[in-house]
């Protein structure tokens, strides 16, 4: 580094991690952090087992004892989504009083049956714990943070977020999701915020509907946070290019209880709720843990939920464990950039398989696109159809630029050559995307 160069802030979790743990934040190491998971895992474990029928049940033929180091927990069993949907009842560990919040989710499993999370109040207390705590790398005391993602209900992710942050003594500024980019300009230009947290799609239509103005919305926005959604790196660099802002990232779900982590600084991978959560990345066909720099599927377990503890439940979702130290100094883990899932290859036949993250990389480094939607017909050959939401074309090269774009990914390219695969685009200034709509590739019958 310069000796010019601005240093690199450690990231706010470390500190906080240290304090949940009861050690001062200079004694905060690996070995610390995995004997106070492996005394969480076991309370975690004892509590399902006694509380919860679902987890009587599945744990019944392993002994009671507690785990000796925490690669025991690669003995138990996994909780699945489909567990979610068919069992959810049966996973609760605490009387219905005492439940908050139940969050119904959607799923793609083969029942087609919801999900459902359950939350006590002490099991929200954790999320806004996280979000006061976490939300001092993006902005200060007295500064304001818009907040552009759902509060229409008690316990919904913008509300919560907004009592976290308000706890900090930043001042939130709730928007809610959105389908008109002016009145949230607007709502820039009128409250001067230092930070916003929202959807990458939603935040990158923002930064187009800006740049086809002044542009000034962004002048006094320091920090933008990607929420809810994969994040494609080509999206990241044109919404650092259009607003000038640092672009970070988090990584979290709802049966997380919606906050599992976010890079600080450096923007090297997610910093994990490691005081609230511990991690594994397994193999997805066999559930092997893998070592550090292998890609796998996401694993967690809840270390200190009672209302619906989840032991060993897999995401769906593809990463792996940065092996390396993060330049900010601290050491929890990093995990690096979610853009995939187990269900998100679509074959191609012999020229391989095309993903939504490879679709993501490839098209939002175009310029000019604030959004698409992609549909796979089957038929011989197959068509990839691409619909791209172009609200300026003064940037924009034409659909012949999306089509190379989509020669950059080599599947598809070789697709082409051979004649296996169709391509259609069409252009439109129209709005694509619901708000809050998770983006896949679509799949005609």
């Amino acid at each position: 580094m310069s000796a010019f160069a601005p240093a690199i802030c450690q990231t706010p979790l470390h500190n906080w991690i240290a304090d949940k743990f009861g050690i001062r934040s200079v004694a905060l190491s690996r070995e610390r952090i995995i004997a106070e998971q492996l005394r969480l895992l076991n309370e975690t474990v004892s509590w399902a087992r006694q509380r919860s029928a679902f987890y009587r049940e599945r744990l019944a033929h392993r002994s009671p004892a507690p785990l000796e180091s925490i690669e025991g927990i690669r003995d138990l069993p996994f909780t699945t989504a489909a567990d979610l949907a068919r069992e959810a009842g049966r996973l609760v560990c605490v009387s219905q009083d005492e439940i908050r919040r139940v969050v119904t989710l959607e799923t793609s499993g083969t029942s087609g049956s919801p999900k459902r999370v359950f939350f006590t109040d002490a099991d929200l207390e954790l999320a806004l714990d996280f979000f006061e705590n976490g939300v001092s790398a993006v902005a200060a005391r007295g500064e304001r943070m818009v907040i552009a993602l759902p509060a229409d209900r008690e316990g919904s992710v913008g509300r919560l977020l907004a009592s976290g942050i308000a706890r900090a003594g930043v001042i939130p500024v709730p928007c809610g999701l959105f389908t008109d980019p002016a009145r949230v300009l607007g709502l820039l230009e009128d409250h001067r915020p230092a930070a916003i947290i929202g959807l990458p799609i939603q935040m990158l239509s923002l930064a187009c509907a800006a740049e086809a103005t002044n542009g000034s919305a962004f002048r006094d926005l320091r920090s933008i946070v990607l929420c809810s959604d994969h994040v494609a790196s080509s999206l990241v660099r044109t919404l650092r290019r259009r607003t000038g802002a640092s672009i970070f990232e988090h990584y979290g779900m709802t049966e997380m209880g919606l906050g599992g982590g976010i890079d600080c600084e450096a923007h090297a991978g997610y910093h994990l709720r490691e005081c609230d959560f511990l991690f594994e990345i397994v193999e997805p066909s066999s559930g092997t843990p893998l070592p550090d720099g292998m890609e796998g599927e996401i694993v967690f377990t809840t270390l200190t939920r009672h209302g619906m503890p989840l032991i060993r439940y897999r995401t769906g979702d593809l990463s792996r464990f940065l092996p390396t130290p993060c330049p900010c100094g601290t050491v929890l883990r990093r995990l690096e950039r979610v853009c995939n899932r187990i269900d998100s290859a679509i074959s191609l036949g012999s020229a391989g398989a095309v993903t939504q993250a490879a679709l993501d990389e490839a098209l939002f480094a175009v310029a000019g696109i604030a959004d698409f939607a992609a549909t796979m017909t089957p038929g011989t050959p197959p068509q990839l159809d691409v619909v791209a939401f172009c609200p300026s074309t003064t940037d924009f090269g034409g659909e012949g630029s999306l089509l190379g774009a989509l020669d950059g990914i080599s599947s598809i390219a070789i697709a082409r050559r051979s004649d296996d695969l169709r391509v259609n685009i069409r252009v439109t200034p129209d709005p694509l995307s619901a708000p809050g709509a998770k983006r896949r590739i679509g799949r005609n019958a």
